[in-house]
């Protein structure tokens, strides 16, 4: 027999695994088979001696309405603190509203709108807004901006204005020229206030600009496939710009929305001519590949839908996220713990993420413009929702086959973590097992977190078994593992 009651040989055995890892996506088109953390993020609380460094996995924060807006294709957002308080700069469609009060109608419905805020000399600080279009600059979050009517500022242009040095730059569209604003006047784009239109031309390849970030003192001119450097050489007539002629990336981005600028670096999905995506942080003149075998393959599943995925990165639930909003998923990479995970909603986790543009608040609260352009969320570790709805946390293992390949029986499954307090829902835990690689599921079995053994008994015989588990009760869901009690068998 494979296994007994009381084999001469002791196989019994009880065993414990964590649900810490990053998605493990085989290939790109194989979608629900491997790994996998939806709605859960990998927490690691440290200790001097690391012997006790802890790590676990919890619920993603959920979200509630902070403004509702005229509905819409969501296409930007700005947490703009004026006189230390915090206005919400939100466009949907050709609506853009400030804490919900509309503003502004915009003669553009789609496309990605950028926004910088810029201070003169004298401390005036003022906020620039872009549409790929038209400009305007806003003096004040309580009265509507004033248009730019400057013949020589670029249109159509790349919707990403740069504040450096009392100038606001902006790339004109399909080409390789960054135009500048007078020095302190961002309404004014005219040598001399009457002369031709100033701006520097990234040249080091023959590429088109398609996205502006910058890093410390430097400007990146984004190419599809380059990155060059311009800096701030104090020219006094024209484009005050040089470009760095000893450092250039020979990588660009297929995706310019997934282009953000951090407190330390930039981040996008990179493209190189020798094909293929990955998720690049630049730090400097120093990259950095922070994507893994599986991004990598998400992003190829994107297609030319990647052209459209956007880039966020805020602080929540106490870590720095970068989340990357593509057509059907949306997945967040954590720069604590340099671990990915999926974020979904919808009842089920059946569709994807609410929000396609989120921003850091005044008071370490995020804000979120809900992609139909509907509502501004405020999002944070607190709220177990998604507007209501409930969040579904899902964990799909890797196939364990715990050290060998013998036919075995489990006896017992038990969840190690916190007791979770539901505000509303049944409080349990959904758990199914597939032992055919992902093909076919159990039937579900609940566990109960409402006693101290939150288990369940006679689990069956197998060889590789995956779990899933699923909770989307109104609590916060944070987990050590899973211990299970086993006998191995013998062949």
């Amino acid at each position: 027999m494979a296994y007994t009651k009381a084999p001469s040989v002791a196989t019994n055995s009880a065993e414990r695994f964590d649900f810490i890892y990053n998605p493990q996506q085989r290939d790109a088109r194989t979608l629900n088979k491997d790994a996998r953390l939806v709605n859960m993020m990998v927490e690691v609380l440290p200790s001097p001696n690391k012997e006790n460094t802890r790590a676990f996995v919890k619920s993603r924060p959920g979200m509630s309405v902070a403004y509702t807006v005229t509905g819409g294709l969501g296409r930007g957002l700005y947490n703009w603190v004026f006189n230390n308080t915090s206005y919400i700069v939100a466009v949907s469609a050709d609506k853009v509203t400030v804490n919900g009060v509309l503003r502004q109608t915009l003669t553009t419905t789609t496309g990605v709108v950028g926004f910088t805020e810029h201070v003169d000399s004298l401390g005036i600080v003022r906020l620039f807004m872009c549409d790929g279009t038209k400009g305007y600059v806003w003096g004040s979050p309580i009265a509507a901006p004033t248009l730019i009517t400057d013949v020589n500022f670029p249109s159509p242009h790349i919707p990403m204005p740069i504040f450096l040095d009392g100038y606001i730059f902006v790339a004109k569209k399909d080409t390789q020229d960054v135009y500048n604003s007078q020095l302190d006047l961002p309404l004014s784009w005219s040598e001399g206030g009457s002369g031709g239109p100033m701006y520097i031309s990234a040249e080091m390849y023959p590429d088109t600009i398609k996205a502006l970030s910058k890093n410390n003192n430097y400007i990146y001119a984004i190419g599809r496939g380059s990155i060059e450097y311009l800096y701030d050489a104090a020219t006094s007539t024209g484009s005050p710009l040089a470009r760095e002629n000893s450092a250039v990336q020979q990588f660009g981005t297929p995706s310019p929305a997934s282009v953000v600028q951090t407190e330390k670096e930039v981040i996008l999905i990179g493209e190189t001519g020798n094909g293929g995506h990955t998720v690049w942080t630049i730090n400097g003149f120093k990259e950095n590949d922070i994507s893994t075998p599986s991004i990598r393959n998400i992003l190829l599943e994107e297609g030319a839908n990647l052209a459209t995925a956007v880039g966020n990165c805020v602080r929540v639930s106490g870590q720095k996220l970068y989340i990357l909003v593509l057509s059907t998923r949306t997945i967040v990479y954590s720069f604590d713990t340099q671990m990915w995970s999926e974020w979904r909603s919808g009842f089920g986790g059946t569709a994807n993420f609410y929000g396609n543009f989120l921003v850091d608040g005044l008071n370490g609260g995020v804000y979120v413009l809900i992609s139909s352009g509907i509502n501004i969320c405020t999002m944070n570790q607190d709220i177990y929702t998604d507007l209501g709805n409930p969040i579904n946390c899902v964990i799909t293992t890797p196939k364990y086959d715990f050290g060998t390949y013998n036919r075995k029986t489990m006896s017992r499954f038990v969840l190690v973590g916190d007791n979770p307090t539901a505000l509303s829902g049944s409080n349990l835990c959904k758990l199914e097992w597939s032992d055919d690689d992902y093909s076919t599921w159990s039937g579900p079995r609940y566990i109960s977190f409402q006693y101290d053994f939150p288990g369940i008994t006679q689990l069956g015989a197998f060889r590789r078994r995956a779990f899933r588990l699923t909770y989307d009760s109104e609590a916060l869901f944070r987990l050590d593992g899973a211990e299970v009690d086993i006998n191995k068998g013998t062949q």
